[in-house]
């Protein structure tokens, strides 16, 4: 059954919408950042093991490249640890999970006509989950770019629908005569004459 909330229903979809993109914007960020790590690694891994394949060929014995691939080894230990320390996999694992619900709760909205209390108790959880994700600087941050976002579609989506009115208008073929009902082709049934006319032959 409806209910008085004080907010309408596409109030309520934005709402999620913003949220829902900031989730996944932060998940963004954090992809790029552990991918960034990762190719640092490989890089870095690849440059030591370079140098020591170098030293078996050659038959070099330096003590120079003995520490350079013990610094190299070095760095690719710390950035792993900085990796498991900032935990990219389990906070984007979680991110995904969350923007998945919200989605869901987006698509509800969307699907009910009228706002009832189930959708409320789903609006709020929502909100809830938010929350629980990001702490309090990461929402202003990442709901900000949400919300340029959001603002950014809506006026292209808007400016589109405009501009393909204006063509459709442009463009519109004028009706035929046919269509128009004007055409000489055009043959006409009278139901109510036809069955006039049978009755008068069974009178006779």
């Amino acid at each position: 059954m409806p209910i008085k909330v004080n907010k309408t229903k596409q109030e309520l979809e934005q709402s999620i919408r913003v949220r829902r993109d900031a989730l996944q914007f932060m998940h963004q960020q954090l992809q790029k950042e552990s991918d960034n790590f990762q190719l640092a690694i490989m890089g870095i891994s690849t440059f030591s093991g370079s140098v020591e394949v170098t030293k078996m060929t050659l038959n070099l014995d330096s003590p120079y490249l003995d520490l350079t691939a013990i610094f190299m080894a070095s760095i690719c230990t710390i950035l792993a640890s900085y990796m498991r320390f900032r935990n990219f996999n389990q906070l984007m694992e979680g991110l995904i999970k969350a923007s998945s619900e919200l989605t869901s709760v987006l698509k509800m909205i969307r699907d009910t006509p009228i706002v009832n209390v189930e959708l409320i108790e789903q609006y709020n959880r929502s909100l809830a989950i938010t929350e629980t994700c990001l702490y309090p600087n990461q929402r202003k941050k990442y709901f900000a770019i949400a919300e340029k976002g959001v603002v950014a579609i809506t006026t292209d989506e808007l400016k589109f629908n405009k501009n393909l009115d204006k063509a459709e208008k442009k463009h519109a073929m004028e009706k035929t005569d046919i269509e128009k009902g004007n055409s000489n082709e055009i043959v006409v049934y009278n139901e109510e004459e036809e069955e006039k006319d049978l009755c008068k032959g069974h009178t006779n």
